[in-house]
């Protein structure tokens, strides 16, 4: 009989012994290796604590991330990152941007057209536009601030403030001054600041505004009397021709009255003028409470009222009025 018929195949290893044997391997490794392991892990804990800044990016709320890669092109310029959290390599730098709306204040030095020295205070605002800092900090950096926006709104508010009066721009003048340099400061960061053949903007002006102005010792009190010496010219100018048109107006009345004198002269008659005053005696001698004595002045003068007593009128043309003894005494009886 053949041995092999009667041979019982060996039993397999179960999973779990192996996985045993591989645990107490890794076991025995490590307690044989147990400093060096702590000594690695401490070094890689190190490490990823040191190279977290590096690798990962908070950008907060309206602000913007610029990538530079330093095995990648450098500077990403058709690429920025909005708000929120990125993950990027070490050897990498990223740049966080304020796309918020800024304000910078600063006061600066400038010449009048007449050569007079005065300092201005000068508040100017402006936002970055997210489409462009990648060339902005390409081309200008993160401090554009001071090497771009701050010297060009100097030289163009010198240029401006050059062609006008101290008195000009403290008093009247100030509004269009600053529209003429916020025109040329928005000309300027885009013409200025380009390559030939581009037109980009790089951020966006709002306004350029003059907070302060400091002028010389007495140039001051002298502008605020010339300005009161103007309105008060203006007032007399105002009173003259206010008599203007009161010699005017009395004239045009004058010629209305003349006129109405003529056109009515004209018209009238003596018997009209002795019926209009017929009508006014009547008028008189029907009123209850006068008291008139009326007496004709001429041979054809309106009749002789009396109404002394305080009765009832005359009633006009029947009533005779009463006769008055003139010269004429009675005598006493004795």
């Amino acid at each position: 009989m053949d041995d092999t018929t009667n041979s019982t195949p060996a039993p397999r290893s179960r999973p779990s012994g192996g996985l045993r044997r591989a645990f107490c391997r890794a076991h025995a490794w490590l307690r044989a290796y147990r400093h060096e392991v702590v000594i690695l892990t401490l070094i890689s804990a190190i490490a990823f604590i040191f190279l977290l800044p590096f690798t990962y990016h908070s950008i907060p709320a309206g602000h913007v991330g610029v990538l530079w890669k330093r095995f990648g092109g450098g500077t990403v310029t058709d690429e920025v990152y909005p708000e929120g959290y990125r993950l990027t390599f070490p050897w990498d730098l990223f740049y966080i941007y304020d796309a918020r709306l800024q304000k910078v204040e600063k006061e600066i030095e400038v010449l009048t057209s007449d050569g007079l020295q005065i300092k201005l205070l000068l508040v100017w605002r402006f936002h970055l536009l997210p489409e462009t800092v990648g060339l902005l900090h390409k081309f200008a950096g993160p401090n554009y601030a001071e090497t771009m926006v701050t010297p060009t709104v100097g030289a163009r508010t010198r240029d401006v403030i050059a062609i006008y009066q101290p008195d000009e721009v403290y008093t009247e003048r100030r509004l269009k001054i600053q529209e003429q340099i916020l025109e040329a400061v928005r000309y300027d960061i885009v013409e200025s600041f380009n390559f030939p053949g581009t037109k980009v903007k790089w951020l966006e002006f709002e306004d350029v505004l003059i907070k302060g102005m400091t002028l010389p010792p007495g140039v001051q009190d002298a502008i605020v009397r010339k300005n009161a010496v103007f309105h008060e010219m203006e007032e007399y100018t105002f009173r003259v021709q206010k008599e203007q048109k009161e010699a005017e107006r009395k004239r045009i009345e004058a010629v209305g009255i003349r006129n109405f004198q003529e056109i009515v002269s004209n018209g009238m008659s003596d018997s009209y003028l002795r019926w209009r005053g017929i009508e006014a005696t009547i008028d008189l001698a029907k009123s209850n409470n006068a008291k008139v004595v009326v007496i004709g002045n001429a041979k054809n003068g309106l009749p002789l009222i009396l109404n002394m007593d305080g009765k009832e009128s005359l009633d006009l043309p029947g009533a005779t009025p009463p006769k008055a003894s003139v010269g004429k005494t009675e005598k006493a009886p004795n």
